[in-house]
């Protein structure tokens, strides 16, 4: 009987296997030699138009594909969300979308969102990374400390409410209890972090890869990485938590935009993708995000990836969703995200 059981068995693997590889080569052939778009919501030279253009090349080796990277900067990337939410669900437009920002723009109810995240299917986490506090090295702020009891209105530079600078920038202010004013309209990380460069903010908040870049040769100075661990690019910059002695309602802002954070860029396509397609794409990302050639050549661009499974990042965004905070922190979140600092 036993014997039965493991031949039925091995027979039904077998079977599911042949399926597996015929659906595959389908799919490989629908691919073979088309145009893939590859938008983002950042505009030429910021980070998500950095990783887009490090990410191109090997997805289109892997699909035998053109891919295209198209940047549609506008509305802290949620325009873009919405331009991929509307497009064909063929599998030829891909997104580098803002996870945590658009989970934060749900929760905020931004007006700019007209699609459902919950319902973007998930290719794969390209990466997530730490966000480090960057000031302009004339200013008044040397240290964390300095910025923590600063002499006066502390401006900080963002695109949009729910950009991931910003956010993070308005729930380290609550946090602390600064007198701080966002000031946003910038068309991009770059562009918010030149203003700060040229001294019209005090400061911002980056990626580490990005914020690595302007303080490598002291364009602006690192103060702190908002999270409990240090930043794998930047290890010699301390953890707000090291550099300050936080209460627990401080810590609880900052672990909740922490644990938001780690949903980070995710390669998206617009909802009503055939089930097959997704789950080749899956597999091709999958490939290329694990690719040891790959890895090494983002890690030499200080751009590393990070690659997280589509069902997991999926149950965090919707965890994130669920009502769980309570309707009271909810309502603070949302005025402290969208009205406290602008």
């Amino acid at each position: 009987m036993r014997n039965i059981q493991s031949l039925v068995a091995a027979t039904l693997a077998c079977a599911l296997g042949l399926a597996s590889t015929t659906l595959h080569a389908n799919e490989a052939d629908f691919f073979k030699g088309k145009t893939v778009r590859l938008v983002n919501g950042g505009a030429a030279g910021s980070g998500y138009d950095l990783y887009s253009r490090m990410l191109a090349p090997w997805l289109a080796k892997e699909l035998g594909t053109t891919v295209v990277v198209e940047s549609r900067p506008g509305a802290g990337m949620m325009t873009a969300m919405n331009h991929v939410w509307g497009a064909a669900p063929d599998g030829l437009t891909l997104m580098l979308a803002p996870g945590e920002g658009a989970v934060f723009a749900k929760l905020t109810d931004d007006p700019a969102l007209r699609f459902d995240l919950t319902k973007f299917p998930i290719v794969a986490r390209v990466n997530t990374a730490p966000r480090v506090l960057i000031v302009n090295p004339d200013g008044p702020f040397k240290t964390m400390a300095d910025f923590a009891k600063p002499p006066k209105t502390i401006f900080i530079g963002a695109n949009g409410k729910t950009d991931g600078a910003s956010d993070t920038s308005a729930v380290v202010c609550h946090a602390l209890k600064l007198p701080c004013k966002i000031m946003i309209g910038y068309p991009s990380s770059k562009e918010f972090a030149m203003a700060a460069i040229r001294g019209e903010v005090d400061g911002t908040i980056l990626v580490d890869d990005s914020a690595m870049r302007y303080s490598e040769n002291n364009q602006l100075r690192a103060l702190a990485v908002i999270s409990r661990e240090r930043a794998p690019l930047m290890p010699k910059v301390p953890t707000i938590f090291e550099e300050l002695k936080l209460d627990t309602e401080a810590a609880w802002w900052l672990d909740f935009r922490e644990d938001l954070r780690k949903i980070g860029r995710l390669l998206i396509v617009p909802p009503g993708i055939a089930p097959e397609r997704l789950a080749y794409l899956r597999a091709i990302a999958k490939k290329v995000l694990n690719d040891k050639e790959a890895l090494a050549e983002f890690e030499q661009r200080n751009q590393p990836a990070l690659y997280g499974e589509p069902e997991e990042m999926a149950k965090l965004v919707t965890k994130s969703l669920d009502g769980s905070i309570g309707e009271a922190r909810l309502r603070e979140l949302k005025h402290v995200i969208t009205e406290k600092y602008y």
